[in-house]
């Protein structure tokens, strides 16, 4: 791409779309609301707001002449910011654009379409902007910087009906390419509990950073959810989201070209008292990460545990009753093997156990029906909430990493294809890698299975001991191994062993169990015994050897070694002898 020119302070004048006309202190007549005169008293450009035209007399002033006002003298200086940040188109040079309610929706698009018609890639403003409609971000090829202090939704913004499908104050793709290099950053942005935050729609956009560093009262600050094209590996930041239905939504689109939501970072500060949970997460939005906290969301949330084991008819959106309240379906999920549960949104906060669902009712949405086991909400008896929700159930996978400082709650299905680490103060059951959890108690270190709840081991200082009954296979359990050629006559040292015993019951003895083989072409031999090891010596016990084998043990023969174990055979031949032993 060809280096742009600066732009010069009368071009920039221009192309905001003003006329310079002359000097206010000579005089003139205004009659366009574009035409403006020099103030040497400000070394700016101020224009008419007011009737026009607008009789300017010959050595007068702004003061004298209506004075500074919305509706009479604008200084519009700030055009000359834009010539000296060169490139940088600030919003508020197209402020004869706002309507008289208020409206920044026609100024801010038309400062992006100038920018774009002119080749620049910054569009910035440091006002509050309201907006009655929502702005429009399409075609950028060449990437965007767009920086706006405040965004709030106007008074007269569109309300929504169904929350999945509100209204957004910032649409991000719609008829264009699908864009990347996007970068936008808004400090502030307001809902006023009508509008998303920034949605993602048509081709949307892929690659692209938006950050958004306070939201408040959004219906969803950020929404990747109906985009007809791949909108993969966007990275969005915030620092405090709250009092809104829900942070994040991230999912398949739902018709295109691959729509799919892959590969988000969402990285907040903390997400905060969303309704609905803290953020919400689809087939289509796998190889996501996660991090920043979470606390206090879902309070509007029942996650129902089924009698049956089956989802069959039911879809999420759906309504979904027990014949005296309703809800709407949010999310169904196996999060432990056998255990169905089904997250019902409702009408208002169910926290602390106040949901309209009870143990023994019946459920029912379509043909599709189901009693009730167990009902959960947030802050049921412990600092539990709904703050990450994975729902994927029906996806192959969800492989999700989530690394995150403190999280309320985290719920759904596919937990086993993820990593996740995170921390809160009522379970130590929280980090797993693909399904696996390592946790420690401070005496025990515990590996547990966390899809099928169920430990595989605990080790102590002392031992180690399996969750259930330990299955070989094919594989076999041993110690150690022996093997010499014996002659005949002979006798060979086939182990020293050492008294280790053990703390909880002194004097105990160590118990070991040997088999013995011959060679492949030698039957007879094979045979097994045990051995019970004191710090005083050996005991041979249980044993198979048979007289016909002509082997014999020797031990307890010499005083200075009471733990050597001998053998000897007494045929004729020369063969050799194996020997493995395993401590019980």
């Amino acid at each position: 791409m060809a280096k742009q020119k600066l732009v010069s302070y009368e071009d920039a004048i221009r192309r905001g779309g003003y006329i310079p006309v002359g000097y206010f202190k000579n005089g003139f007549t205004l009659e366009s609301a574009n035409q403006v005169l020099y103030l040497e008293s400000t070394r700016g450009y101020v224009a008419w707001r007011g009737a026009l035209p607008k009789v300017v007399a010959p050595a007068t002033t702004p003061e004298a002449t209506g004075g500074f006002a919305p509706d009479a003298w604008v200084d519009i200086s700030g055009v000359a910011s834009s010539a000296k940040l060169n490139n940088m188109v600030l919003v508020e040079d197209f402020y004869h654009l706002v309507t008289a309610e208020g409206d920044w929706t026609p100024a801010v698009q038309a400062a992006l379409a100038y920018a774009i018609n002119n080749d620049l890639n910054k569009v910035w403003s440091f006002q509050q902007l309201a907006f009655k409609s929502p702005l429009i971000i399409d075609n950028w090829t060449s990437g965007l910087e767009m920086r706006f202090a405040a965004l709030e939704a106007h008074e007269n913004f569109p309300t929504y009906t169904d929350w999945k499908n509100a209204t957004p104050l910032i649409v991000i793709g719609k008829e264009g390419g699908s864009m990347v290099g996007l970068e936008i950053h808004i400090g502030y942005i307001n809902g006023k509990t009508r509008a998303n935050g920034v949605s993602i729609r048509g081709k949307g956009c892929g690659g692209s950073r938006i950050h958004i560093g306070k939201a408040i009262n959004c219906n969803i600050v950020y929404d990747c959810s109906q985009q007809t094209h791949a909108s993969a590996s966007n990275f969005i930041t915030g620092d405090y989201w709250y009092q809104g239905n829900m942070g994040a939504y991230l999912a398949r689109g739902p018709s295109g070209d691959y729509p799919i939501a892959e590969g988000h970072k969402l990285s907040v500060g903390f997400i905060t008292q969303m309704r609905y949970g803290g953020s919400l997460w689809r087939n289509g939005s796998q190889y996501s990460q996660i991090s920043g906290d979470a606390d206090f969301n879902g309070r509007f949330l029942s996650e129902v545990t089924l009698s049956s084991r089956s989802f069959t008819g039911l879809a999420r959106g759906a309504e979904i009753s027990n014949g005296t309240a309703t809800g709407e379906v949010l999310a169904f999920y196996v999060q432990t093997a056998g255990v169905y549960k089904v997250l019902i949104i409702e009408k208002n906060d169910v926290s602390a156990g106040k949901s309209s669902f009870a143990t023994g009712e019946t459920l029912t949405s379509g043909s599709w029906h189901s009693a009730i086991s167990a009902v959960r909400t947030a802050q049921q008896g412990e600092n539990f909430y709904f703050d990450i929700i994975l729902d994927f159930y029906g996806a192959p996978f969800a492989r999700l990493d989530v690394d995150c400082g403190y999280v309320g709650g985290l719920v759904g299905h596919s937990l086993y294809s993820c990593t996740l680490n995170y921390k809160n103060s009522y379970s130590v059951a929280t980090n797993s890698v693909n399904g696996a959890q390592w946790l420690h108690s401070g005496t025990t270190l515990t590996l547990r299975d966390s899809y099928l709840n169920k430990n595989l081991f605990d080790c102590t200082s002392t031992f180690i001991a399996p969750g259930g009954n330990l299955y070989l296979r094919t594989h076999r359990a041993y110690g150690t191994d022996f093997a010499a050629t014996f002659a005949p006559g002979q006798a060979r040292t086939i182990c020293t062993f050492k008294y280790i015993g053990i703390n909880s019951a002194p004097g105990v003895k160590d118990i070991y169990e040997v088999q013995v083989f011959g060679p492949t072409n030698l039957s007879g031999v094979c045979s097994s015994f045990k051995v019970a090891v004191s710090s005083a010596g050996l005991e041979i016990f249980d044993s198979t050897i048979k007289d016909s084998a002509r082997l014999k043990l020797i031990y307890g023969d010499d005083k200075d070694a009471p733990l050597v174990l001998k053998a000897q055979q007494d045929s004729p031949h020369t063969f050799p002898l194996y020997f493995t032993f395993t401590r019980k």
